[in-house]
């Protein structure tokens, strides 16, 4: 394999970056009127080898780069076998080695977009050897470790040391309040939250109460598609060929510019032919984890082609959810009803006149296939005619992270004018399910009670009614790593923060740009079997 002509620096486009926490910035967007009340906190893992091998003419047979992490991997290995019925793994010398699933019988189909694996191949120029360091494919590395650590780190800075936010230490008086941990069944989702952790609390006394971790059976998670949602895998299919066609010509220069580099062209003539789909993501699995690490790559393959394949990647696989609404909602529709429930939750805690608990921090490990459609959710514009992805959309990077801010403020002006969608006609329906999508204004799991107040008037006994601004001091701001989102329904005048502007959506605001998307499970079946 020839050397790399690219710097040490791995791209931009690889790293999350995260926020720079200065003495500015935290009274920037955390003045004192502006009170905390929850945090939902969802990430991708820390970065990690390709998932499976392929393009064995550039890449080696074996990735040497978990010397740290594969002692650890052995003991959470060790750990769940305690904690589980069912623990294994599947390393070549009949030991247990290595697992990329926590449940040894529990697998997930990702679809077949990564291309054909090269599983026994190695190329005469690849020297690799398996040592103590060898990782398996698809585990996380010690830099992806590294990079989770660093996360935790920087929201313990943000959410302990600078806001008091969250407590300092995690006792056995406050630790079932203060965090909700989830991950899904892959043990890079499951480690990289282990490293989130350290990160936020790097001294936790022994002998401390164990933290619950929330695994759901693969058939019943959230927190990525279902690609066994029949619908939602021909809807995607058909709207990304679309978007294929009409980027046909940057396809075709990417495959041509591609074919001039060694190594890259028997792979892509075997397996892709000329804008085929799914080129790029195949490609960037081997590459990008190449790169970040580091190793030598043939001359042409640097920052800007992997910009390149980041992108026409996300017009590959992410466009349909930005075009569609009804994809993005099959996708990841069932989480995004959770989040709002994780709300609701909060602000009722929050408001109850007796103490009530309620975490503080929900962390939710997950992959690219989480963040991905919640940004589309996100960026959503139900007022443009077509609702194409923005230009520059690329891949979620490893360790990207999303951040959901519930926030109070009793003392700033509210907004002085009602938002656009209060002076619609109500929907005819008593049934909030009963409405379609695009009507709703909120999702289906905001109870009435949270709008209700209690008036008396002369001669006779309280009434409850419903105010529509019962909760206008109650805010949502969403966070993508190292900035803050501009919701397009938060852009109406009565839909955002009086002085901290769109970023700051009022809470009915944030309501409106989810309702669309937010599905319950049986809302998702229904969809996902329609003909």
């Amino acid at each position: 394999m020839a050397p790399s002509n690219t710097s040490s620096a791995a791209s931009d486009v690889l790293r999350a970056p995260l926020p720079t926490l200065t003495p500015e910035f935290v009274a920037e967007h955390y003045p004192s009127q502006l009170r905390l009340v929850h945090v939902d906190l969802l990430h991708r893992h820390g970065e990690r080898t390709p998932v499976s091998h392929r393009i064995p003419e550039i890449s080696p047979k074996y990735w040497n780069i978990c010397a740290k992490g594969n002692p650890l991997h052995r003991d959470f290995l060790k750990a769940i076998g305690r904690n589980t019925e069912s623990a294994g793994g599947d390393g070549t010398d009949g030991g247990v080695q290595w697992q990329s699933h926590i449940f040894k019988n529990a697998t997930r189909s990702s679809g077949t977009i990564f291309g054909v694996s090269s599983a026994a191949a190695q190329h005469p120029s690849d020297t690799s050897q398996p040592t103590e360091a060898t990782c398996g494919f698809g585990q996380l590395t010690d830099t992806g470790r590294q990079s989770m650590a660093a996360l935790g780190a920087n929201m313990r800075e943000l959410y302990v040391d600078a806001l008091r936010f969250l407590p300092n230490t995690l006792h056995s008086n406050n630790k079932s309040d203060t965090l909700y941990l989830r991950t899904t069944i892959y043990t890079r989702a499951f480690e990289s939250l282990q490293h989130v952790l350290g990160g936020l609390y790097p001294e936790i006394p022994v002998g401390s109460p164990k933290l619950r971790v929330h695994v759901r059976p693969s058939d019943r998670d959230n927190l990525f598609p279902d690609f066994g949602c029949k619908q939602m895998v021909k809807q995607s299919m058909k709207l990304n060929a679309q978007n294929i066609e009409r980027n046909e010509a940057e396809f075709q220069q990417l495959h041509q510019d591609m074919l001039k580099i060694p190594g890259l062209s028997a792979y892509l003539d075997a397996d892709h032919k000329s804008g085929q789909a799914q080129a790029a993501i195949s490609v960037m699995d081997v590459v990008a984890p190449m790169h970040i690490h580091d190793m030598p790559l043939p001359q042409g393959i640097n920052d800007e082609l992997i910009g390149r394949l980041s992108h026409m990647a996300s017009v590959e696989n992410l466009h349909s959810a930005w075009q569609s609404s009804a994809v993005a909602r099959m996708q990841i529709g069932q989480l995004v009803y959770e989040l709002a429930g994780n709300i609701v939750d909060a602000v009722q805690t929050d408001r109850a006149p007796i103490a009530a608990t309620q975490p503080q921090l929900g962390i939710y490990s997950g992959h690219d296939t989480t963040l991905a459609p919640l940004l589309a959710v996100f960026g959503h514009d139900a007022d443009k005619p077509t609702h194409d992805a923005p230009p520059n959309l690329e891949w979620p990077p490893y360790a990207s992270s999303m951040r959901i801010e519930l926030l109070n403020d009793t003392v700033s002006p509210h907004p002085t004018v009602q938002p656009s969608w209060e002076q619609d006609p109500a929907h005819p329906s008593a049934d909030p399910s009963k409405v379609p999508f695009d009507e709703r204004v909120r999702p289906t799991n905001v109870p009435k009670s949270l709008y209700q107040w209690t008036s008396r008037r002369q001669g006779s006994g309280p009434t409850e009614q419903v105010n529509p601004r019962a909760t206008r001091d109650y805010y949502v701001r969403v966070w993508y790593n190292d900035r803050a989102l501009l919701l397009p329904a938060c852009r109406d005048p009565g839909a955002h923060h009086s002085k901290h502007g769109p970023s700051v959506c009022t809470l009915d605001g944030f309501f409106k740009q989810i309702a669309r998307f937010a599905a319950t499970e049986k809302e998702t079946r229904v969809e996902c079997l329609a003909s």
